[in-house]
């Protein structure tokens, strides 16, 4: 496919408060001579440097603000926000190598014990998509394996040191395992100060049902950190991050950076296989969603084939104000009474699947569950 369809500057979305404007252009995977100029315009207003740095910790893209700021403008940026800044990137670039250092000996360890785990998010998004294990925040690991494998996963992460975050019965265990409500075994390292969370599933079923064996024939090799792993190949880690991110209503920036510089960093994507998988998983409509947003907040061209489909999904423009009021309002679209129930009904294309979320808030609502 030809990439035509490019965003238009002029016709951005109003933003609110100078800080997220200037966030979301710091953000972009790319910025030409005009987003460069309007940054060096926008840090000149009075701008509020505390809150901006607390937004941007809170959406998990201190390193990709501190990385532009100091390379655009430092001279404009007061010194004690900058410092702060890059006080806080250090501490992310050494957490993010001490965790990388750890997921690859977890993933050696399973390897030897004959189990296949793929890396989720974390380390290999950030080598990945990035291109620098810096630039992109992440507080814990993820690791997907199959579900058979999870009481081997569990033995051996015992012997290092980790505990389960719930304690349960074997029992309890096993309808754990079989619940459309979870979809992770979690575990901690107290001394390491380590979460980790084992992946049988993507979500919770009742958010999606893509479970390992939809993606496990996909598998390729990939370098992390100089060991080479299990990896997802792009075309279905985009419509998997989209889901990922509609799960939680896109309420951290980090996750709408990932997609976009996804994109952009990977001109020659297989949109058709992109599809095929978004299909497949049932999140076609997440799929437009997520490309909208990353075209209308973070400037990402889309090829213009896509585009077209995206535009004739007329839900999609009804669903932009929800995520942005979700991101960056004091009473986000989650906490308002009925609203995640009614975002994720809408953004479904299947009619089962808004059954099973329909069934699942009217258990909540019976229940007082905090599945939801």
């Amino acid at each position: 496919m030809t990439t035509l369809f490019k965003s238009d500057t002029k016709n951005q979305a109003t933003y609110g408060r100078v800080e997220i404007e200037l966030l979301l252009c710091c953000v972009r995977p790319h910025i030409d001579d005009a987003i460069v100029e309007h940054i060096k315009v926008l840090v000149k207003e009075n701008i509020d440097w505390e809150y901006l740095i607390q937004k941007a910790n809170k959406h998990g893209v201190i390193s990709l603000l501190y990385t532009r700021l100091n390379t655009i403008c430092p001279l404009d940026v007061p010194e004690f926000a900058l410092n702060e800044l890059r006080g806080i990137f250090h501490a992310i670039a050494t957490r993010n190598l001490f965790l990388t250092g750890e997921l690859v000996k977890l993933l050696n360890l399973l390897k030897e014990q004959g189990i296949l785990a793929v890396p989720y998010k974390g380390p290999v998004l950030a080598t990945s998509i990035y291109k620098n294990l810096a630039l992109r925040q992440f507080g814990d690991l993820d690791i997907i394996v199959q579900q058979q494998d999870i009481f081997t996963v569990k033995k051996l992460l015992l012997s290092q040191g980790y505990r389960p975050n719930i304690e349960m019965t074997h029992a309890e265990e096993i309808a754990y395992l079989n619940s459309k409500t979870e979809h992770t075994y979690d575990f901690i390292h107290d001394e390491k100060g380590i979460f980790i969370e084992i992946h049988w599933r993507i979500a919770p079923k009742y958010i999606s049902p893509i479970e390992p064996k939809d993606f496990w024939q996909d598998l390729e090799p990939f370098s992390l950190a100089g060991t080479t792993v299990s990896y997802l190949p792009l075309e279905d880690w985009l419509p998997i991050l989209c889901v990922h991110a509609s799960r939680h209503m896109w309420e951290r920036l980090s996750w709408l950076c990932d997609i976009a510089t996804l994109i952009h960093n990977h001109p020659n994507l297989n949109w058709e296989q992109v599809l095929r998988q978004a299909n497949a998983f049932g999140c076609k409509r997440i799929l437009f969603l997520g490309l909208f947003l990353a075209h209308n907040f973070l400037g990402v061209t889309i090829p213009t084939e896509i585009w077209q489909q995206v535009q004739a999904e007329q839900i999609i423009t009804t669903l932009t104000p929800q995520v942005y009021n979700q991101l960056f309002d004091e009473i986000r679209t989650s906490d308002k009474f009925f609203g995640r129930t009614m975002y994720h009904l809408q953004v479904r294309e299947r009619l089962q699947d808004k059954v099973l979320y329909f069934q699942s808030f009217l258990h909540w609502l019976m229940t007082g569950s905090k599945a939801m």
